[in-house]
C-alpha cells in the first residue's frame, strides 16, 4: 500500500535550516568533556588505589578471624569425636555414668575453651562436667527419681574430682525444652545447636556442639554434647590493629550480636537482673554498629540471609560521612555467621581530599562554561520537541483533535506533518474500536451469565455428588465391619476346624473384595484431585496370590467356567510394593474377564521375566535387593473387544459390549486398574479380538526381598492369644452394638477388660473409670465422637488417656478432624484385626502371648505311600519336611528339580510335589511327605 504524500507547508520565517548545521555547535562542548572526565578520572584513581588498599587490609583481616573462628568451633567437635571413638571401642561405657563423670571432668580441664561437656541418653539421662567462672568444676546428672520424673543434680568437685556437695536441684527437668535435646533428637550428624544464653553461673551466648553416638552394633545410645562460650571471641576482635576508630563485629543472620571489637555485652539485662535477652546490632549503643546494621538491613531488603558470599568492598554514608564496609559469611555445622568490618573513609582519604578539592573546582568552572553553551543550543532544539511532547500527551488522554505548527528545521516539519496525519488516521481508527468494544461488551455480559449459571449446576452436582460417595461408604461399611469381624473372630476360635476356617477365610477375603468395590468409588474421586498415593510394604507373594485366586476361583465356578493358574516356577517368595493395590487391580482385571467370558475357561499366568540387582538395601537385613520384572497374563475366551472400543474400555463408567445384558458392575474398574499401573510405572497392554478373547497383560517392576526376609514372612503369621503382665482396659463407644459386639469378641479372649458405651455422653462417665484406651465412633446421636474427644481433652483427670477413632467415614478430612479433635489414631472400619491389634501393642507398649504350633497326630494307621511312586533317599526326605514345616513352598519346587536329576524313577514323586506346591496345599504337602517319613522310621 503506498502512503500518502505529505503536503510541507513553506515556513513564513524564511529558509528553513537543517538540523546538521544546528548540531555543529554542541562538539564546542567536547573540550569541556575532556576536562570534566580528566578531574573525574584524577578522583576516581585516587578514590580507587584507596579501596584497593581498604580491600587488601580488610581481606587479611577477615582471613584471621575466619582462622580463629575455625580452630574455636572445630574444638568442640573434635572433644564429641574422640568420645564417640571411645564409646563405640569400648573404651568408655554409656551405661556407667560414673565412669564418664570422671572422664568428662579430666577432658574439661585439658580443653580450656569449652564450657561444658556431657552425654545424654535416649531416655533423657545426661551427665556431664562444667567448667565455672571462678575456674572450679561442677558435675551435673539428671536421672529418674523414684517418682518417675527427671530430675537434674548440680555437685561441686574437689581437686580429685569427686563429688562434695549438692549445688542445686531441679525436680522436674523440662529436658525436652533444652535446646540441646531438640536439636540431638534429629540430628543424624555432628551439628551445632541455635545460639542461646548460657544464664547460670554467668550470662554469656553459647552454643553446643551435639554428635549422635552409636554402639559397635550400629544402634543409637545418646547423644554427645560440648558447650561453647561464642562472646570470647571479642576478645580476638578487640586485639585487632585496623585503625583508631573502626569497628569489627560478628552477627548471627537474625542480626544478633555474637561478640564485637567494643567493650559492649552481646546481651541485655535488666537493672535487677531478674530479665535477660540477647542484644541485636540494631539495637547496639555503638552508633557505627548500629548505623551499619540499618544499611545491611535497608541493602538486602531486611533479610540478611540473601549474603551468601564475601561481598566486595561497599562504601556508604553516616551523618554525611563515607565509610567502608566488608561482609563475609561463615558457616559450620549449621552456624551461619557474618563478619562485618566497618572503617570510616576519612582514616584513608584525608590526603587524597585535598587534591580531590583543586580537580573539583577546575572541573566545576569547565562545566559552568560547557553548560552555558549547551543551554543555548537546547532551546533552540527542544522547542519544536516540547510541542510534539504536549501534543502527544493530550493524544494519549483522549483528546484527538490536535495540530503542531510547522517550525524553521527541515526534519521537524517532514515530522510535523507525519504526525498531524497519524492524528487523523488514529481519529478514524478509534472510531471503528469503540463500536467494536461495544458489541465485544455485549457478548462478553452475555458469556459471564451462562458461565456463572454452569458453575452454579456444577458446584450442586459435585455436592450431591460428595455427599452420596460419603453416605454410600458410611452405610455399606457398617454391615460389613460386623461380616469380617466376626469371620476374623470365627477364624481365630481354636473351635472351629479347618475346613470351617477354609470357609471363613473366603468370606472374609470376598467380604474385603466387596469393600474393594466400595473403595473403588472413592477412588475415583482421588483420582479426579490428584491425591491417590503408594502405600508400600512387605508381604509374602506365593500367599499373596493364593488369596487372590480363591477369591476368583469362587466366581468362575459361580458361571461354569474353567479357572487356570499358571505360577512360574521362579516366582519370589516375598516382594515390597503396595499389596493393597496390586490385589485390587489383580482382582479387577481377573473379575472383568471372567464377567465377559460366558464358556470356556479365564487362565491367570504369572511369571519372572527379568532381574536387575538393585543399588539399595534392606535396612532390616543389610542384604542386596533384586529389582524384578514380573508379568501379570489374564487370558480369557470371551466375547472379545473390537478395536473401536478398545480406545474406551479405560474410561470412567464405560462399560464395554453392553449389547450383552452383562453390565454387572461400577464401570470403575479398569479405569482405577489403569491409574494402579501408571503410579507403578507401567501400563496396561490389551488384545483382543471380538468373538475371540482378550489378553490383558502387566509388566511390573517389584522389589524382591532376600530370601531370610522371606522366611520371616512366611513364618511370623502367628495368631494371638494373650497378653504379658498386665489385663488392660479398654472402653468402646458406639451407637451400634453389632459394633460394640465386634470390638469386644476380638479383644476379650485375648485378655482385655471391655467397658462398652452407646454414645458420647454415656463414653464420658465410664471414661472416669481411668481406662487405659478408648475406641470410639464418631456418628452417634446424644453427644457424637468429636465433642466426647475434645471434652476429654479438657479434662485433667483423664487428658492423657489413648484414643483411637473408627469410623466407616474414610475421607481424610474426617480424619483431620479427629486428629484435631485430640485422637491418638484413627482406624477405619471394616476393622482388621491385625491392624488393630499392632495400634494396641503401639500405644499400650504390651507384649503378647502367641499360639504354639500344634502337630497334629492321627490316630489312626498312617496311609500307605502309592506304590506307583519311588521316594528318594532319607536325607532327601528329611530336607523336604524341613522345608514343608517351614512353608518354603518355593524351596520345595526347587529341590524337587533336583531330585529328578538324580533318577528318572523319582520324576513321578518330583511331579507330585510339584503339584502340591503350585496349589499351594500346604496340608496335603506335609501329608504326603510324611507319610513316606513314616515308612523309613
Amino acid at each position: 500500500m503506498t502512503p500518502p504524500a505529505l503536503d510541507r507547508p513553506r515556513s513564513k520565517k524564511g529558509r528553513l535550516f537543517p538540523l546538521r548545521l544546528i548540531l555543529v555547535g554542541p562538539f564546542l562542548l567536547q573540550i569541556s568533556a575532556a576536562v570534566v572526565l580528566t578531574g573525574w578520572l584524577s578522583f576516581r584513581n585516587g578514590q580507587q588505589a584507596v579501596n584497593d588498599l581498604a580491600a587488601q587490609l580488610y581481606g587479611e583481616i577477615t582471613a584471621r578471624i575466619q582462622q580463629h573462628l575455625n580452630t574455636y568451633l572445630e574444638t568442640p567437635h573434635l572433644i564429641n569425636q574422640l568420645n564417640a571413638d571411645a564409646i563405640r571401642l569400648g573404651q568408655l561405657n554409656p551405661q556407667d555414668f560414673r565412669s564418664m563423670e570422671s572422664y568428662f571432668w579430666q577432658q574439661i580441664q585439658r580443653f580450656p575453651t569449652v564450657n561444658y561437656i556431657y552425654f545424654w541418653n535416649i531416655q533423657g539421662e545426661s551427665i556431664g562436667a562444667e567448667r565455672r567462672s571462678d575456674g572450679t568444676f561442677n558435675i551435673g546428672v539428671s536421672e529418674y527419681s523414684k517418682n518417675g520424673n527427671l530430675t537434674f543434680y548440680d555437685y561441686t568437685t574437689n581437686s580429685q574430682g569427686d563429688r562434695t556437695k549438692l549445688l542445686s536441684l531441679n525436680p522436674d527437668y523440662k529436658i525436652k525444652e533444652q535446646a540441646f535435646y531438640q536439636v540431638g533428637m534429629v540430628a543424624e550428624k555432628p551439628t551445632w545447636t541455635p545460639l542461646y544464653l548460657w544464664s547460670a553461673p554467668r550470662p554469656e551466648v553459647s552454643t553446643d556442639a551435639i554428635l549422635p553416638v552409636y554402639n559397635k552394633a550400629g544402634k543409637s545410645v545418646g547423644y554427645l554434647g560440648v558447650s561453647l562460650v561464642v562472646s570470647e571471641i571479642s576478645k580476638l576482635l578487640r586485639s585487632l590493629k585496623i585503625s583508631h576508630s573502626a569497628v569489627a563485629f560478628i552477627v548471627e543472620q537474625s542480626g544478633e550480636i555474637v561478640a564485637s571489637s567494643t567493650q559492649e555485652k552481646a546481651f541485655i539485662q535488666s537493672a535487677d537482673g531478674s530479665a535477660i535477652k540477647r542484644l541485636t546490632a540494631a539495637e547496639s549503643n555503638n552508633p557505627l554498629i548500629r548505623a551499619t546494621m540499618q544499611h545491611l538491613l535497608a541493602k538486602k531488603i531486611s533479610n540478611l540471609t540473601q549474603i551468601k558470599k564475601a561481598s566486595q568492598l561497599d562504601i556508604f554514608e553516616i551523618n554525611g560521612n563515607r565509610h567502608f564496609l566488608q561482609v563475609t559469611p561463615i558457616s559450620d555445622r549449621g552456624l551461619d555467621f557474618l563478619i562485618v568490618i566497618v572503617v570510616p573513609e576519612s582514616d584513608f582519604m584525608e590526603r587524597i581530599n585535598a587534591n580531590t578539592r583543586t580537580t573539583t573546582l577546575l572541573c566545576l568552572l569547565a562545566l559552568a562554561i560547557a553548560s552555558s553553551i549547551g543551554i543555548f543550543t537546547s532551546r533552540w532544539i527542544i522547542r519544536p520537541i516540547i510541542q510534539l511532547s504536549d501534543a502527544s500527551k493530550q493524544i494519549a488522554s483522549g483528546e484527538l483533535n490536535q495540530q503542531i505548527e510547522v517550525v524553521n528545521i527541515a526534519e521537524f516539519d517532514t515530522l510535523a506533518n507525519s504526525f498531524n496525519l497519524m492524528v487523523k488516521q488514529l481519529q478514524e481508527s478509534f472510531t471503528a474500536l469503540e463500536t467494536a468494544n461495544s458489541d465485544l461488551e455485549t457478548r462478553v455480559e452475555q458469556r459471564t451469565v451462562e458461565l456463572k449459571e454452569a458453575k452454579i449446576a456444577a458446584d450442586v452436582a459435585n455436592h450431591a455428588k460428595s455427599e452420596f460417595i460419603a453416605n454410600m461408604s458410611h452405610e455399606l461399611r457398617t454391615p460389613l465391619n460386623g461380616i469380617l469381624g466376626y469371620a476374623q473372630i470365627l477364624q481365630r476360635s481354636n473351635s472351629t476346624d479347618d475346613k470351617v476356617k477354609d470357609s471363613l477365610r473366603i468370606i472374609y477375603q470376598c467380604g474385603s473384595h466387596l469393600l474393594t468395590l466400595i473403595n473403588d468409588i472413592l477412588d475415583i474421586s482421588k483420582i479426579e484431585a490428584q491425591k491417590m498415593e503408594l502405600q508400600t510394604t512387605d508381604f509374602d507373594f506365593p500367599y499373596f496370590l493364593s488369596g487372590v485366586i480363591e477369591i476368583c476361583r469362587i466366581r468362575a465356578e459361580q458361571k461354569g467356567i474353567a479357572f487356570i493358574y499358571k505360577p512360574a516356577i521362579a516366582l519370589p517368595l516375598a516382594i515390597r510394593a503396595d499389596e493393597k493395590r496390586l490385589r485390587q487391580l489383580l482382582i479387577n482385571l481377573i473379575s472383568n474377564a471372567i464377567k465377559f467370558t460366558d464358556s470356556g475357561s479365564v487362565t491367570f499366568q504369572v511369571e519372572v521375566i527379568e532381574n536387575n540387582e538393585d543399588q539399595g538395601e534392606n535396612h532390616r537385613l543389610s542384604t542386596p535387593m533384586t529389582m524384578t520384572k514380573i508379568r501379570f497374563q489374564i487370558e480369557d475366551t470371551g466375547m472379545g473387544i473390537s478395536s473401536d472400543q478398545l480406545e474406551k474400555i479405560f474410561l470412567p463408567f464405560e462399560q464395554v459390549n453392553k449389547t450383552s445384558g452383562n453390565t454387572e458392575g461400577s464401570g470403575l474398574g479398569l479405569a482405577i486398574s489403569q491409574k494402579i499401573v501408571q503410579m507403578m510405572g507401567s501400563t496396561i497392554n490389551v488384545k483382543s479380538q471380538a468373538g475371540l478373547g482378550s489378553i490383558f497383560m502387566v509388566d511390573l517392576d517389584l522389589l524382591k526381598l532376600p530370601e531370610l526376609a522371606a522366611f520371616f514372612s512366611i513364618t511370623n503369621r502367628r495368631n494371638i492369644i494373650g497378653i504379658i503382665g498386665r489385663q488392660p482396659t479398654i472402653l468402646i463407644v458406639d451407637d451400634k452394638w453389632e459394633n460394640r459386639s465386634v470390638l469386644s469378641n476380638l479383644l476379650s479372649p485375648i485378655g482385655f477388660k471391655i467397658i462398652e458405651a452407646k454414645n458420647g455422653q454415656e463414653g464420658l462417665e465410664k471414661a472416669k473409670s481411668q481406662p487405659d484406651l478408648i475406641i470410639t465412633d464418631l456418628v452417634m446421636p446424644v453427644l457424637d465422637g468429636f465433642e466426647m474427644i475434645r471434652r476429654i481433652r479438657a479434662n485433667n483427670e483423664f487428658k492423657n488417656v489413648v484414643i483411637i477413632v473408627t469410623s466407616a467415614s474414610v475421607f481424610e478430612a474426617d480424619k483431620c478432624q479427629s486428629l484435631q479433635a485430640g485422637c491418638d489414631d484413627f482406624m477405619p472400619k471394616p476393622v482388621q484385626v491385625e491392624i488393630l491389634l499392632e495400634k494396641l501393642e503401639k500405644h499400650l507398649q504390651i507384649e503378647w502371648t502367641y499360639e504354639e504350633e500344634k502337630t497334629v497326630v492321627n490316630s489312626l494307621p498312617s496311609p500307605s505311600p502309592s506304590p506307583s511312586l519311588v521316594a528318594p533317599p532319607e536325607p532327601e526326605i528329611e530336607a523336604l519336611y524341613d522345608l514343608a514345616m517351614k512353608g518354603h513352598l518355593q524351596g520345595i519346587i526347587k529341590r524337587s528339580a533336583s531330585i529328578e536329576q538324580m533318577d528318572k524313577k523319582f520324576a513321578p514323586f518330583a511331579n507330585k510335589l510339584r503339584e502340591l506346591s503350585k496349589g499351594f496345599q500346604e496340608k496335603a504337602l506335609k501329608e504326603f511327605i510324611n507319610q513316606y517319613r513314616i515308612s523309613k522310621s
